[in-house]
């Protein structure tokens, strides 16, 4: 439903393009104000960013401010509680077993197992406001800026202006990305940073863009380390070779403005990493999330390793989900591998592109002739006919035609994109996603560090659109004409050339109409079923138990004296909806949230908070609801 509502919308907008196309020819000269407003790069950039930060915030006024849900929410959110009360490490509490959840490591500290990026972000809105959602909403207006400011670099500064514009419209206001305390908008920050300083370090050596490169990395290693490696060590090693075959390396200025700077931000970020590391698991060379899979997984991150021994686990919870669930998603995935590549590439594809971004990949390829036009019509032929949810039977089937139309996609964009940069995305961009297909986990922001890349291309294929001329092939070369006049022995632009030029124009505001049928969605029960999944589970859904959990918890910190919980779980939970998760200091907090051990076992743990009022929770109950902890015991001796 959603999907074709924005189907109608482009279908419109080409409608309208081709009908416009005498306004556009007699009225060019007049849209060149876009290129006076753009030509003020700082500006431009600052207006996203603010933009980016207030739809969210307003976004988050018309919903609800973000409500942790998935797991890893929770474990952020820890890490942000940690930093925002001054410290970088909380210490094992003294009976760890009534703690232990997923994503979290209670030995030798009691952490978060992710890398600190995200919850310094988190922890600067939490520390300045009390409110870490703040801190999302700071990293969607800061990675709207560095993205403008890298496209600047790449595509100039009218065209860097429009893909910033999109990236605000398709991500940094309503998506799981700005709204959610999962991540997704610091790693792309630091792809932004990165690549951004690198295209201007291309053509000319300066201490800033090596200082914003250095930043970039810095916050890539502390964010998304494996996949900003993969993307670090290609665009440098294009780098590194362009400075050795130019003998650069031999001058003072190239090691004066470039290795001085950013080698200093590097050495300085490698200190902090590894203070964080010695302080949260004791060794400057071992992170937290090393810790955790060390004492919790039996499964391996990656799809070629083998499974490893059985590990012990306190709880039943904790075993289902680490052994049983995480383990079956290992084994299918290596068993159905074909079809688990083809649903990553299908969830690649709807974030990063739907219906309306697929645009500039497709129509770019349509516009050259010959035989690349017919197998891009092949090709879509191919995936419209391809079968979404196939039979069992012809899983392996389905999933390797999925793959091979996939890289023949690659292969035709590689084509059209003739260029040297847009080629050097689209080579970083499928290694890191060739990455992801042998990940146990893959969502769409672990390709986060080169989102930026995504978008150059998008912006490539508008600009290609907007450059076709009659009897071209579509290269997209730039046109240096001034007040509208073509350039000498130019091929003329044509009724078509003007209609591409209005879709482009409109496609902004295509994407703007989209931005709000899916704002007003979600107060609407029926359109908000028809929302993409990623909107649907972690924004629309009020009546959830992450919901339920909230309320509790604004009740119970509203209640004389310190309070503790103990959760109890049904044999059939399940383990996505886990209840225990606690602020940093444990001791001293308002709400503590425990496992229910069993009466005996409980015992341990009131001894050791006796001034706290105990309750018990039901959570897998309809309507979960908090009980005196003696009445529970009660209730329960009676049953028994």
């Amino acid at each position: 439903m959603f999907e074709t509502l924005q189907l109608c919308f482009l279908m419109i907008a080409i409608l309208v393009s081709f009908a416009g196309t005498r306004w556009l020819e007699g009225n060019f000269n007049r849209i060149n104000w876009v290129r006076h407003v753009a030509d003020k790069r700082r500006l431009v950039a600052a207006a996203l960013g603010c933009a980016a930060f207030l739809g969210g915030l307003a976004l988050a006024g018309i919903l609800h401010e973000p409500v942790p849900k998935i797991d890893d929410e929770f474990s952020y959110l820890l890490m942000s509680n940690t930093f925002a009360t001054g410290h970088v490490a909380n210490p094992t509490p003294s009976s760890p077993e009534f703690f232990e959840t997923f994503h979290v490591i209670v030995r030798p500290a009691y952490v978060s197992k992710y890398f600190p990026a995200q919850g310094v972000f988190l922890a600067l809105g939490e520390r300045l406001t009390r409110h870490p959602a703040v801190g999302i909403w700071l990293g969607s207006a800061l990675a709207c800026v560095a993205t403008c400011w890298m496209l600047q670099a790449w595509v100039g500064p009218v065209w860097g202006m429009l893909g910033a514009l999109l990236l605000l419209l398709q991500w940094g206001v309503d998506s799981y990305w700005s709204q959610t305390y999962w991540g997704g908008m610091v790693a792309a920050l630091g792809g932004a940073l990165f690549f951004g300083a690198l295209r201007r370090l291309w053509d000319r050596h300066s201490w800033p863009s090596a200082i914003w490169l250095g930043t970039g990395i810095v916050v890539l290693g502390n964010s998304r380390p494996l996949e900003g490696l993969i993307a670090v060590a290609i665009a440098g090693a294009v780098l590194a070779n362009r400075v050795w075959r130019q003998r650069q390396w031999a001058t003072w200025e190239f090691w004066r403005e470039l290795v001085i700077p950013a080698g200093a931000i590097l050495l300085l970020g490698v200190a902090a990493t590894s203070a964080y590391n010695r302080a949260t698991t004791g060794s400057a060379f071992t992170p937290p999330y090393v810790v955790h899979e060390r004492q919790y997984q039996g499964s391996p991150p990656f799809l070629f390793l083998p499974e490893r021994p059985p590990v012990p686990y306190s709880s039943p919870v904790l075993q289902r989900y680490y052994e049983d669930y995480e383990l079956a998603i290992y084994r299918g995935q290596r068993h159905f591998f074909p079809w688990a590549m083809a649903q990553r590439l299908g969830r690649w594809w709807g974030f990063y592109c739907g219906i309306l971004f697929s645009l500039p990949f497709v129509l770019p390829v349509l516009l050259r002739r010959g035989w690349i036009a017919f197998l891009q019509i092949a090709l879509l032929a191919a995936w419209i006919l391809l079968p979404a949810d196939p039979n069992i039977e012809n899983m392996m089937a389905v999933g390797s035609v999925a793959d091979g139309l996939a890289v023949a996609q690659v292969v035709l964009l590689w084509l059209v994109f003739d260029s040297f940069w847009p080629r050097l995305a689209i080579s970083i961009a499928t290694a890191t996603m060739v990455f992801g297909l042998v990940c146990k986990w893959w969502f769409p922001h672990y390709f986060a560090p080169v989102a930026c890349l995504v978008l150059l291309l998008q912006i490539e294929g508008l600009r290609r659109m907007w450059h076709w001329r009659s009897g071209s092939v579509a290269r997209g070369k730039p046109l240096h004409h001034r007040k509208g006049h073509r350039p000498a022995g130019a091929a003329p632009i044509g009724t078509f050339g003007l209609a591409l030029r209005n879709l482009v124009c409109l496609f902004p505001i295509v994407c703007l109409l989209s931005l709000g049928m899916r704002v007003a969605a979600h107060g609407n029960r029926a359109l908000s079923e028809q929302l993409p999944s990623d909107w649907q589970t972690l924004l629309t859904e009020k009546n959830d138990w992450s919901q339920e959990r909230a309320v509790l918890k604004q009740w119970l910190e509203g209640q004389p004296g310190p309070q503790l919980v103990f959760v109890q779980y049904a044999p059939e939970h399940n383990v996505f909806s886990e209840w225990v998760y606690n602020n940093a200091d444990l001791l001293h907090s308002k709400v503590v949230w425990a496992r229910d051990l069993g009466p005996e076992h409980n015992r341990l743990l009131l001894q050791q908070m006796p001034d706290r009022t105990v309750w018990s929770l039901a959570a897998d109950r309809p309507m979960p609801r908090l009980l005196p902890y003696s009445e529970a015991i009660a209730s329960a001796l009676d049953q028994n």
